[in-house]
C-alpha cells in the first residue's frame, strides 16, 4: 500500500482489476500502524497510525481490497485467511563515470511486498428458508433462534487482522552506497524493511 514512497514498486500502490470483484462482503474502517520502519527517510515521512475506509468483496476465492491508500488482490480460503504478495524493481541513478577511468555501477533497488491476514466474515441471522433479515421482522432482531430453533444465532460484524511487510535490497550487483546515509531521501540501511499493522472492522 502506499506507506512507502517505494511502495508504487509493488501491487499496493494501486493495481489494475479485472472483472466482476464478486459481493461486497464488509464496509470497514481500518486502522493502520507503523510497526516498523528500518529504510528510513526514503520511504518518506510515515504517520505512526493512519485511519482508512476499506470495502472488501468476495468472489470465486479471490479477495478484492478496495481502499484510500490502495487496491489489491489476495488469494482467500474458507477460514477466511489471505495473501497478496508481488515483486517489483526501480533504477534509482544509471551506470556513471567514478573519475578514475572506471565505472560506478547502477543503483537498482528490489522491493517484495506482502499482505498476509484474516478476514471474518459478516454473518446475518437467517430464518429457516435461508432468508436475510426475516429474524428481525419475526421478532428475533440480533440473537434470533437458529434455523433449527436451537442456539441463537448472534450477528456478527467484519473484521479483518492484517500485516503488511515491505521489504527494500541492493539488486545483485547494483551499488547503492550513495543512497544510504542521513540524507533527507536516503534509506538508513540496505536492506530494509516497512512493517504496518492493520486492524478493523465494520
Amino acid at each position: 500500500m502506499r506507506w512507502a514512497a517505494t511502495a508504487f514498486l509493488v501491487l499496493l500502490g494501486g493495481c489494475n482489476l479485472f472483472g466482476d470483484p464478486g459481493d461486497l462482503v464488509g464496509e470497514l474502517t481500518v486502522n493502520a500502524t507503523v510497526r516498523e520502519n528500518s529504510c528510513g527517510a526514503a520511504v518518506g515521512q510515515l504517520p505512526s497510525t493512519t485511519t482508512i475506509d476499506v470495502k472488501l468483496y468476495e468472489r470465486g476465492g479471490l479477495l478484492t481490497w478496495v481502499g484510500s491508500q490502495g487496491t489489491f488482490q489476495a488469494d482467500i480460503d474458507e477460514e477466511g485467511n489471505f495473501v497478496a504478495r508481488s515483486t517489483g524493481s526501480q533504477m534509482l541513478r544509471a551506470e556513471e563515470p567514478d573519475g578514475y577511468g572506471g565505472v560506478v555501477a547502477a543503483c537498482v533497488i528490489d522491493a517484495v511486498e506482502e499482505i498476509r491476514g484474516t478476514l471474518v466474515r459478516r454473518v446475518t441471522p437467517e430464518t429457516a428458508d435461508g432468508g436475510e433479515g426475516d429474524a428481525e421482522e419475526a421478532g428475533g432482531g440480533e440473537g434470533a433462534e437458529g434455523a433449527d430453533g436451537g442456539e441463537p444465532v448472534e450477528a456478527v460484524p467484519a473484521s479483518v487482522v492484517a500485516t503488511d511487510t515491505l521489504q527494500v535490497s541492493t539488486s545483485a550487483g547494483a551499488n547503492c552506497s550513495d543512497f544510504i546515509g542521513l540524507g533527507p531521501n536516503a534509506f538508513e540501511s540496505l536492506p530494509c524493511r516497512v512493517v504496518v499493522e492493520l486492524e478493523g472492522s465494520e
